[in-house]
């Protein structure tokens, strides 16, 4: 390769690892002192067992809490196997337990009331998958515009939503799962208000509501910002136009259950209305407003859900396993750049360069793919695969070095050496990537997991070594007349008989 391209693919390549490097490992306060620039490993989900900081979340003493609380939010209609057993087991009498049992189809590990849910060949029907399916989607946008890190929502057992969020950061749980209209009641209590948005069947919310958002006051007060229509002013303002005579509440209801409640005692004629409760926090005020918000403009779903029993858990390996694995992984890639650079000295680039490549895309790997979190055993994988990496990059140049012992030129030597060493890194490569994925199918997480990512990252590091490595080992010998001194390579020496 000559020296004019092998300039320009080692730029190439050295801008293309610095950009990736950049948006992968470096966070950053942004100059407006709020907003904060986050790489994508500060937003890869870590698992709740990592004792770090989980969501900003601390307690009394200061001391990061790691751990979360997870939920799972069942459909009407639907209960768990634990609840169907309990309660049938509570029945005495037989024509009881009978009917309760002739009320009910088991769809996995689940139970489905046929009253509540229509089911065709012992399968939900086509009506309801599709409103689960909006279901979850409302669900999945209202937590993701709570901008939590490390929130999880998923479908657990087909038919329910399981949603992990981290310890102390609940507020959510119970709102998040109202589903239905969003309407306003105007009265002294909520069952004898009446209905003021919309009035008519005719006319939707969206003809009187516009949507809600947050704002934090200069005192630190947090409020619900609801913005209304003309339309919507001027139906609040008739119904509250004798709240100074005689006070009542304003009820913000999402299908059957309160998202927000405001007393009245004068009356309300304005856009935009700033609600603020004396139990509001930041968390507390953007879950209400973000209720409401998606209640008007965000997807509609025919089903509703309760909330089963939470569930809390501490980080299973302490207060401070992720710094712990990041200095474990800080020693391993300090050692490894020191041996490659002592024993290969400049090629030691070739190496570095392969690997920051192999790294990216094991941590792109573990943000982009669902089910994936860093957690102990994601990384134990990764050090794993990063020693397999840094060994067959290792033999590959050992190789070459007893090519060149023998006289031949470098470029004989690398094409030699990497001709003998093929088929045995291949082999083994394959064998590792084989057996992670086989494993990933039959086990259990958080097994599952370590052996998903060592069987990708197996095929990664089979790439690098015996593609990219090797690439850019001829990019950097282009620079060098003294090949041999460039990569720590001596010839034997024969003495005269």
């Amino acid at each position: 390769m000559s020296k004019v391209k092998s300039a320009i693919c080692l730029t190439l390549m050295s801008l293309l690892l610095a950009v990736l490097c950049f948006v992968c490992f470096v966070s950053f306060d942004l100059p407006n002192g709020i907003d904060t620039y986050n790489s994508i490993l500060t937003m890869t989900e870590k698992d709740a067992d990592l004792g770090m900081r989980y969501g900003g979340t601390e307690d009394e003493s200061g001391r990061y809490l790691g751990g979360a609380y997870t939920a799972v939010y069942y459909p009407e209609g639907v209960i768990s196997a634990e609840e169907y057993s309990y309660t049938l087991a509570g029945m005495e009498d037989e024509a009881d337990k009978t009917e309760y049992a002739e009320k009910y189809v088991k769809v996995g590990s689940l139970y489905f009331d046929k009253e509540e849910i229509t089911m065709v060949n012992d399968e939900p029907d086509e009506a309801f998958k599709a409103d689960f399916d909006s279901a979850v989607e409302l669900i999945t946008a209202r937590y993701e515009k709570l901008h939590l890190e490390d929130v999880r929502v998923s479908v657990y057992d087909g038919y329910t939503v399981r949603v992990l969020v981290p310890r102390g950061d609940t507020a959510a749980f119970t709102p998040f799962s109202y589903t239905g209209d969003f309407t306003v009641k105007y009265g002294s209590d909520a069952d004898s208000a009446t209905t003021i948005m919309p009035a008519r069947a005719t006319e939707s919310i969206k003809d009187y509501v516009k949507g809600a958002h947050t704002r934090t006051g200069a005192n630190g007060t947090n409020y619900v910002v609801i913005e209304f229509t003309a339309k919507g002013r001027k139906a609040l303002a008739d119904a509250s136009s004798g709240a100074a005579d005689s006070s009542a509440t304003a009820f913000f209801r999402v299908g059957d259950n309160s998202a927000l409640e405001l007393s009245v005692s004068e009356q309300i004629d304005q856009s935009t209305l700033y609600i603020s409760n004396t139990g509001f926090t930041e968390l507390s005020a953007n879950t209400a407003a973000i209720l409401i918000d998606t209640a008007v403009n965000g997807t509609q779903t025919g089903v509703t859900f309760t909330v089963g029993n939470t569930v809390g858990f501490h980080a299973l390996y302490g207060e401070n396993a992720l710094m712990i694995l990041y200095i474990i992984y800080g020693v391993y890639f300090a050692a490894m750049l020191v041996f490659f650079f002592v024993r290969y000295h400049l090629l030691g680039f070739a190496h570095l360069y392969t690997y920051l490549l192999f790294t990216v895309c094991a941590l792109l790997s573990v943000w982009g793919i669902p089910f994936l979190t860093l957690s102990v055993e994601t990384l134990a994988a990764f050090l794993l695969t990063s020693v397999l990496l840094s060994v067959s990059n290792a033999v590959t140049f050992e190789a070459a070095r007893k090519e060149y012992e023998t006289g031949k030129t470098m470029s004989s030597s690398v094409k030699t050496g990497y001709k003998k060493s093929l088929w045995n890194l291949f082999d083994l490569h394959i064998v590792v990537a084989l057996i992670g994925f086989f494993t990933f199918f039959v086990a259990l997480p958080p097994l599952s997991n370590f052996a998903f990512l060592l069987g990708l990252t197996a095929v990664y590091s089979g790439v690098c070594t015996l593609l990219i490595n090797r690439f850019n080992w001829a990019i950097l010998m282009a620079y060098t007349p003294k090949k041999g001194a460039f990569c720590n390579f001596k010839r034997k020496e024969t003495e005269d008989e």
